[in-house]
């Protein structure tokens, strides 16, 4: 087991001026956001220390299960397996007993947080406020109303039918909570509400630090650690060293050339996901530049997947040709993104764009084609895949500005093209992402594309239970989606974790990056 460092704070703090001195600072990161306050552990206990990429906002079950399931505090119904098929978690099984009705069998001995026992009571009310804090949820899972049967079993009625219910149902915003700990209002948020995981919430601070403790009636045994300590780093170079130095035992998402180093380190070591998250580009159907499709395809065409992937990337992430992952999908290839450059200019001509003054910049009715890239810092891949694709796009005659800012300006224009990680296997079945991508209003949307004929095959998904015939609709929603350029795919990477040597961590990382802390890792 690594000892604490007592002066953990000082150096983090020398760190962090040296690199706001190389130029850090340029980002958008809060003031003194990146010195989190770490004391010692107290005599005895066994903490691990994790530096992650966001604590930007608290760990709502409903609002933000996208940290509440990994940081080990919230359970979800059920969860993807090994093989990104959903297995049951906090159910033990879920059975279609109607067109528009599962009961789901829950499993019995697990207790929240406060000591509450989780029954089927609980699990409605949970499952009613999940439904009421999040519109995107409502929209994803499009239930009528869950019922109680008897204290171990919930029906759950949808407005369509739904065969992929139990998929959707490892949707980290559907984690189980006691309702009785939620506050009542819709506005306050449900950080401190009693959840099942490993751990239990000690202490949040945004952009800093979180702290949890062992939930030690937790159901599947107790967990191997006393506490966790997560500390909030936006760059990845930062997470590296505070690894190196022995500040912490685990960092996440390293870069490519992080992992190098690391690797180097007989002290360390490298553990790597397979690919899972997109890194993609939202575009801005409310910018007046994005409004013309043969516009957007030529963006599209115009970025050299390769070459990001091996340069970018070094090797550790494969092109993406749509939002899908290869295997996933029978057609996740079918956009036709291939990188075409003389293709793109000639789209750029037929939209009646020109270089009439010779500067290298398209222009029409006398306005240069130039564009505004956006993306956030904490995604150690995104700031340099913006700066190839800035040459890339130059190529072609478009001009670009990169600007690094915070990721939630995704959701508030001011860009034309908005470099963005996303997971988009979570439930296993294509119809999650695609609703949350493409589908009007939905979760994750955030560059505002609307298409009548793209929300009625999502639509039609709900209703299709055979596999075959959902792959092909899917398909088709998905096709439909690249024909008009929702989104611009680039690739997808292998998740990197250095870890100590001090660290035991049996299962490993799971590709879809939800998953990380559990009961069992720890430190030797």
């Amino acid at each position: 087991m690594r000892l604490a460092i007592p002066c953990f704070g000082l150096i983090l703090t020398i760190l962090m001026l040296a690199i706001t001195a190389c130029g850090a600072a340029a980002t958008a990161t809060p003031d003194g956001a990146a010195v989190p306050s770490t004391a010692a552990p107290s005599s005895g206990q066994r903490v691990l220390k994790v530096a992650m990429t966001f604590l930007d906002e608290p760990p709502d079950p409903y609002q933000a299960g996208w940290l509440a399931v990994p940081v080990g505090l919230a359970e979800t119904l059920f969860r993807l397996g090994d093989n990104l098929k959903p297995e049951p978690w906090l159910a033990t099984g879920g059975t279609q007993i109607a067109p528009t009705k599962w009961e789901i069998t829950l499993r019995d001995g697990v207790k929240f947080h406060n000591g509450a026992v989780m029954d089927a009571t609980k699990v409605k009310g949970s499952l009613d406020l999940a439904l009421a804090r999040r519109p995107g949820t409502r929209i994803l899972l499009d239930i009528d109303r869950v019922e109680v049967k008897d204290s171990s079993t919930v029906i759950i009625v949808t407005n369509s039918p739904n065969p992929t219910l139990l998929g959707l149902l490892t949707n980290q915003n559907t984690s189980i909570a006691d309702p009785d700990t939620v506050p009542t209002s819709l506005e306050d948020s449900a950080e401190r509400a009693a959840m099942t995981g490993p751990y239990k919430l000690e202490s949040f601070t945004t952009d800093r630090e979180m702290r949890v403790a062992a939930h030690t009636e937790y159901w599947q045994g107790r967990p191997a650690m006393e506490g966790i300590e997560y500390v909030a780093f936006a760059e990845a170079n930062t997470r590296l060293i505070a690894l190196q130095s022995g500040d912490v035992d685990i960092a996440v998402n390293l870069s490519p050339q992080g992992a190098v180093v690391v690797g180097n380190d007989s002290s360390l070591d490298v553990r790597t996901a397979p690919p899972s998250g997109m890194l993609f580009l939202f575009v801005n159907h409310e910018s007046p530049a994005m409004q013309d499709k043969l516009v957007r395809r030529a963006l599209a065409l115009a970025i050299n997947r390769d070459a990001m992937s091996s340069g970018v990337a070094d090797g550790r992430a494969v092109p993406a040709g749509s939002m899908f992952p290869p295997g996933f999908i029978s057609c996740q290839d079918s956009s036709g993104y291939t990188y075409d450059p003389d293709a793109a200019r000639q789209l750029l001509a037929d939209a009646g764009y020109q270089d009439s003054d010779g500067d290298g910049v398209v222009e029409r009715d006398g306005k240069a084609l130039e564009l505004v890239l956006q993306t956030y810092p904490e995604q150690p891949l995104l700031p340099p895949m913006l700066e190839a694709l800035q040459s890339m796009l130059g190529d072609i005659g478009v001009g670009a500005k990169v600007q690094i800012v915070e990721w939630t300006l995704a959701s508030q224009g001011g860009y034309d093209l908005f470099g963005y990680s996303n997971g988009t296997i979570t439930t296993g079945d294509s119809q999650w992402a695609l609703t949350r991508q493409y589908m009007t209003g939905g979760d994750e949307n955030r560059g505002n594309f609307s298409n009548a004929k793209v929300d009625e095959l999502i639509g039609q998904l709900s209703a299709v239970a055979d596999p075959a015939e959902r792959e092909l609709v899917a398909c088709e929603a998905l096709q439909e989606g690249q024909d008009n350029v929702a989104l611009i795919p680039v690739m997808f990477p292998n998740r990197l974790y250095g870890i100590s040597n001090s660290v035991n961590w049996p299962v490993g990382p799971h590709a879809a990056q939800i998953y990380f802390i559990d009961h069992l890792i720890g430190l030797k």
